[in-house]
C-alpha cells in the first residue's frame, strides 16, 4: 500500500502547486544571478513526482519549469518536513534530477543537451541544517586524483526556521505560506495560528482566500497535533468579527443550502450543499454515500459539513 501524505508533504504541494505561489517565492529566494536569466512569467509548475513510495511519507518533491537564455530552467523542489535534518538529501536530489534527466530524453528523442537544473531545499525542522550539501562531501575517501571522477553536484538551501518572521518576504499567499511552516512546530500553536488567520484577511480574491483557509486550518489541526478541531473553529469564530471572507468559511455551504434549497428547507438545503462539497472535495459521490445523506438528519449533515474541511477522505467525513 501507498503511504498516505503527511499534513507537511500535503500543506507543501497545495501551497506550493499553485503558480502564482512558486513564482514568487523564486522571485524573492533565487540567487540575483540566476533571477536574472530566469523568465518567472513563463514559469509552470509540474504535479509529477520522483519521490519513491516507500518514501512519501518523508519526502514530498515539485518540478517547475521556465524559461531561461531561450530554453528552459528545470527548477527543483524538495522538501525536507522532518523534525530533524537529512544526512542523504544530496543523494536523493541527484537521483531526482538523473530521473528527470531520463524523462526528458524519453520526451525528446532527438534532443542532444539537457536544460539546466537548479536544485533547492525547502527546510523548516528544529534542528539546525548542517547536512553535506555537495556530492563530493559524501564521499570519502575523496584524494585530489579521483575527484575529477566523481560527481560534483550541490543544492541551494532556504532553511525557513532560521528566518525572523520580519524577514519573510514575498507577497501575501507566499508569506502565509511560509510562515505557517515556520510556526508549524511552535510551543503556541494557536496562538501562531490566529496570527495566521490574520494574514489570510489580507488575500484579496476571495476563492484564494476561502481555499488557502481551508487548506491553512487542515494543516496546523493535522501537523501540530495540538489544536483540535473545535479549538479551529472558535478560533475562526473569534477573528472573524467584521470580515467578510473569515465570516463566511465555516457557513459559506449552508448560506448556498438556503439559497438553491429554500423551497424545500432547511434540511433539504444542507443535504445539497453536502453532496456539493464532497463531489468537490472527493469526487462524485457514489448511491451508497448519496442515500445516506439524503436519509440524515440536519444535525448528521450540520456535523459532516464541518468534518469536511479536515477530511482526508469520506471516512474521516462520517467518521
Amino acid at each position: 500500500m501507498e503511504p498516505v501524505p503527511t499534513p507537511h508533504d500535503r500543506f507543501f504541494r497545495e501551497s506550493f502547486g499553485r503558480p502564482e505561489i512558486a513564482r514568487d517565492f523564486l522571485r524573492h529566494y533565487l540567487p540575483p544571478e540566476v533571477l536574472g536569466q530566469v523568465d518567472l512569467d513563463t514559469l509552470s509548475v509540474s504535479k509529477d513526482t520522483y519521490v519513491s513510495k516507500e518514501l512519501r511519507a518523508a519526502y514530498s518533491d515539485l518540478v517547475c519549469s521556465a524559461g531561461y537564455r531561450g530554453g528552459e530552467l528545470r527548477v527543483y523542489l524538495l522538501f525536507e518536513h522532518k523534525s530533524r535534518p537529512e544526512f542523504r538529501t544530496v543523494l536523493q536530489l541527484l537521483r531526482y534530477v538523473v530521473a528527470e534527466g531520463e524523462r526528458y530524453f524519453k520526451e525528446r528523442p532527438k534532443a542532444r543537451r539537457l536544460p539546466p537544473v537548479y536544485s533547492l531545499v525547502l527546510y523548516h525542522g528544529r534542528k539546525k541544517w548542517r547536512e553535506p550539501s555537495t556530492f563530493h562531501d559524501l564521499v570519502e575517501p575523496l584524494t585530489p586524483e579521483l575527484a575529477p571522477y566523481v560527481p560534483q553536484f550541490r543544492y541551494a538551501l532556504h532553511d525557513v526556521s532560521e528566518r525572523s518572521d520580519e524577514e519573510v518576504r514575498g507577497a501575501v499567499l507566499t508569506r502565509l505560506t511560509l510562515l505557517a511552516m515556520r510556526h508549524v512546530f511552535s510551543e503556541e500553536p494557536v496562538a501562531r495560528l490566529r496570527e495566521l488567520l490574520e494574514l489570510v484577511k489580507q488575500v484579496a480574491e476571495r476563492r484564494t482566500a476561502l481555499e488557502v483557509l481551508e487548506t491553512l486550518l487542515r494543516y496546523y489541526v493535522q501537523g501540530t497535533g495540538r489544536v483540535s478541531e473545535e479549538e479551529a473553529r472558535t478560533l475562526l469564530g473569534a477573528v472573524s468579527q467584521g470580515e467578510d471572507i473569515m465570516q463566511t468559511f465555516i457557513d459559506k455551504y449552508i448560506e448556498e443550502g438556503h439559497r438553491e434549497g429554500h423551497r424545500q428547507g432547511h434540511r433539504e438545503g444542507r443535504t445539497l450543499v453536502l453532496l456539493r462539497q464532497i463531489e468537490l472535495k472527493f469526487g462524485p459521490p457514489d448511491e451508497a454515500t448519496r442515500r445516506r445523506i439524503e436519509k440524515a438528519d440536519a444535525e448528521d449533515l450540520l456535523r459532516w459539513s464541518e468534518r469536511i474541511l479536515f477530511a482526508d477522505d469520506l471516512e474521516g467525513v462520517f467518521h
